[in-house]
């Protein structure tokens, strides 16, 4: 059996691979793919494998912008430190969910659940269902964000953008004003709405309201103009021009 792993933690995948090993030396893995960028150009290509084995979360984005932009026919078990994509994966074509730290049996699981495949996809959201193992996520609505000597409420729809600055993260909102958080820009990205939030870079989490245009910019890629206006340049890769577009559009 051809596998592939889409893993940027080069410990995680090693391990992986160790694992695989021990339930059936045969088992060949023709690639480690670190990105969403590595991947989309490996799976470009080459052919489907007979299986993937995937992380959500990877360095340069969501491993989910993989299968939006390239058709990919094998099925996949994801495994990731996140339980609020369930659903998500399961609409793709998806043999099973598999929450870290990774073990033998639930990987020997994952594997049999894969040989009896055309069963697995309805049993498995049935079990989750009865179960109610994942519920619909809430996001989040507000902030306290300290000011001086006190708290001030602060809606989310009230910031415009959050970014990094000097390895700080700072909210932005549409009055002008702008507040040092105590978060990281990936915990923000998880709790907001990614329906009015998204990551348009490593430097920068942007709503949807914000957006006044987005211009052509060198090498494939496109320029996002925000008001107000952002105290650094908006760009986004030729990777992500695609999905992100599909986003702004569905809104």
């Amino acid at each position: 059996m051809k596998i592939v792993i889409i893993e940027d933690e080069i410990a995680a995948a090693n391990q992986l691979k160790f694992l695989l090993n021990q339930i059936n030396t045969e088992y060949e893995i023709v690639a480690i793919l670190e990105s969403v960028q590595e991947a989309i150009s490996w799976f470009s290509a080459n052919g489907s494998p007979d299986l993937i084995f995937s992380d959500i979360q990877l360095a340069d984005g969501i491993s989910f912008e993989i299968y939006e932009q390239v058709k990919i026919n094998a099925p996949i078990i994801f495994i990731t430190a996140f339980d609020e994509y369930a659903i998500r994966a399961f609409k793709l074509n998806s043999v099973d969910y598999i929450l870290k730290p990774l073990d033998i049996d639930s990987l020997s699981f994952a594997i049999e659940k894969f040989n009896n495949q055309q069963l697995v996809k309805q049993e498995t959201l049935n079990e989750l269902i009865k179960q109610q193992a994942f519920s619909q996520k809430s996001y989040r609505k507000s902030f306290l964000v300290r000011y001086r000597d006190k708290l001030l409420p602060i809606k989310s729809s009230e910031f415009a953008f959050f970014y990094i600055e000097n390895g700080l993260v700072f909210g932005q909102l549409f009055d002008g004003r702008k507040h040092l958080l105590d978060f990281k820009l990936e915990d923000l990205e998880n709790q907001l709405d990614p329906q009015e939030f998204i990551r348009a870079n490593r430097q920068y989490l942007l709503s949807r309201n914000s957006i006044l245009e987005i211009q052509p910019y060198i090498n494939s890629r496109v320029l996002v103009k925000t008001n107000p206006t952002s105290p650094y340049e908006v760009i986004i890769s030729k990777e992500k021009v695609t999905s992100f577009k599909k986003w702004f559009e569905k809104g």
